[in-house]
């Protein structure tokens, strides 16, 4: 499968549209820009909200928007996301009341369709819609903080989700790194989120390019 690199702007100063509109251009060669979504409910940390999903342009790149749902209620919130031209939408199974709907209703709208899932969660707990989606997104740090270091246990999950489903697409995020890229990859990760080491880099390019070939 090819690697793919999303690069998160969660450690960015999003109340600086200009800033991340700067930061977009020194990524260009990555795959989606992540837009990490904290509602301050599911998760103790507040982000942004579709308003900087929407604002931020990508014309004239080939980048994608790839949105990452860590809210409460995701039904309330994922017409605001789709309409702000997100590509990728991952939600908690956990905070929804109703996954397969939700899945169903992205998947509708002709964008793909995530379930994430936090390193005390269970790849059990998701088994049932693994059928109604495009990809997992497996977290490899606690959702909310940027600049975390990479829980090890969480590649064993990696693992056996690939050895479940050869084929699905399965997204990574949190702590990743030239260092450990690689292991991920072998475990059979497809896409790798990074926003501190990319964006913390002389050249952010140069670091895509290494976790996309580690």
């Amino acid at each position: 499968m090819i690697i793919r690199v999303s690069a998160s702007i969660l450690g960015l100063d999003y109340s600086d549209q200009t800033a991340i509109d700067q930061a977009v251009l020194r990524i260009t060669n990555a795959n989606y820009v992540h837009f990490d979504i904290a509602d301050g409910k599911f998760v103790k940390e507040k982000s942004f909200g579709s308003d900087v999903v929407a604002r931020t342009s990508l014309s004239g790149t080939k980048l994608e928007k790839d949105v990452h749902l860590m809210v409460k209620d995701p039904e309330k919130e994922v017409d605001k996301y789709l309409e702000a031209g997100a590509d990728m939408i991952s939600f908690h199974a956990e905070a929804s009341k109703a996954p397969d709907k939700l899945l169903g209703k992205i998947r509708a709208a002709g964008v793909q369709a995530g379930l994430a899932i936090s390193p005390s969660t269970t790849l059990k707990s998701i088994e049932k819609y693994l059928d109604n989606l495009d990809f997992v997104l497996i977290m490899t740090v606690k959702p909310g903080k940027p600049g975390q270091k990479l829980l090890k246990t969480t590649i064993k999950k990696v693992a056996s989700l690939r050895k479940k489903r050869p084929h699905l697409d399965i997204e990574v995020d949190g702590g990743i790194n030239a260092g450990n890229a690689g292991e991920l990859i072998d475990a059979g990760a497809t896409i790798l989120v990074s926003g501190s080491y990319i964006f913390n880099s002389e050249d952010p390019k140069i670091a895509i390019d290494l976790l996309r070939n580690a």
